[in-house]
């Protein structure tokens, strides 16, 4: 009892200790700021930084030193190739980072476990622990597999304006090439991004069909795949491209109305898909505000935690399944 109390103690000096340091320099900066304005010695620089550009600034200072640490170590440089489909062109972002944002969001939600089972007397497993930086190691795969995912529909629906503008292009007497430049400057993010990386390829000499197979491979959608075969095709038989791409854009136009008809057909399916998802999360709700120590046993030994871990992933595999059984595909 003694130690947790103690370990509450320090808990609150660190706090108290941090905000006020926080608060100085936020202060500081703001008067160096209004004085600068009055200045004309260069004694005193003209400091447009606030308190979140001097954190952003730290942050950034803690991922280079991570990345020097961890530079050498073969296995998380590894796992970290698979991150590659997340970076976008132009940016300045080793993949390394992703590796080490994982590690630092764990660890984060460890400390604040800790912290908060310090404040309310009680000190946690080490089950607890490892569970908890599991959890928080990998949710943020999780964010990126629905940011890819909404990216992916992105890049799904303005296909078919793609497909328009280099078909225009081509009647135009563009070529290849050029009316992948103007798909990468005419339409917007995150289309556009891809036709850069497409032209990059064409640039260095790539075909436009491998150039384009490669594109199918990064987002996986059957639009791409369908114009990289038909590329292929074109360039192994011959042919008028003119032609080839009005009949995909024809195709593109037909599934996308047809994709428009099921959604609007499939929409009570789709309300019953997300009211079933949010049955069991609305019935933990109530049954904890009736009964806030009902779950507690979860939370206090190791079989509590083994037990909520099995849950969650039963629950995600009934999502899973749930969005399989009910999903219409074109």
């Amino acid at each position: 009892m003694n130690m947790v109390i103690f370990i509450r103690l320090i808990l609150i000096i660190t706090v108290t200790v941090l905000l006020d340091f926080l608060l100085k320099l936020n202060k500081s900066l703001n008067i160096e700021r209004r004085l600068a304005r009055y200045s004309i010695d260069s004694n005193i620089e003209n400091n447009d930084d606030n308190l979140g550009d001097i954190l952003k600034n730290k942050y950034n200072r803690i991922l280079k030193k991570m990345r020097r640490n961890l530079k050498n170590n073969k296995e998380l440089n590894k796992q970290s190739l698979k991150y590659d489909k997340y970076v976008m062109v132009g940016d300045n972002v080793n993949l390394l980072d992703f590796i080490i944002i994982k590690l630092l969001i764990g660890f984060t939600f460890t400390a604040l476990v800790i912290i908060s089972y310090a404040i309310r007397g009680k000190l946690i497993s080490f089950i607890g622990l490892v569970f908890t930086f599991i959890l928080g190691y990998y949710i943020y795969d999780v964010y990126l597999h629905i940011y890819n995912k909404r990216r992916m529909n992105k890049i799904k629906n303005d296909m078919l304006r793609a497909v328009i503008v280099m078909n225009n292009a081509f009647k135009a007497g563009k070529s290849t090439i050029q009316a992948v430049e103007i798909v990468s400057k005419t339409l917007p993010k995150p289309i556009s991004i891809e036709f850069k990386r497409i032209y990059q390829d064409l640039n260095f000499g790539i075909s436009s069909d491998i150039a384009f197979s490669r594109f199918a491979k990064r987002v996986k959608i059957d639009e791409a795949k369908y114009i990289s075969s038909s590329l292929t095709i074109l360039n192994k038989t011959g042919g008028n491209i003119i032609n080839v791409f009005s009949a995909i854009e024809r195709s593109l136009y037909d599934k996308k109305r047809l994709e428009t008809d099921l959604k609007n057909s499939t929409e009570a399916s789709n309300l019953v898909v997300k009211f079933l998802m949010v049955i069991p999360i609305f019935f933990v709700a109530v049954i904890y505000i009736l009964s806030p120590g009902y779950f507690a046993p979860f939370f206090t030994s190791p079989l509590g935690f083994i037990l909520l871990f099995i849950l969650l992933i039963m629950f995600i595999i009934y999502i899973y399944l749930l969005n399989k059984i009910m999903k219409v595909r074109v």
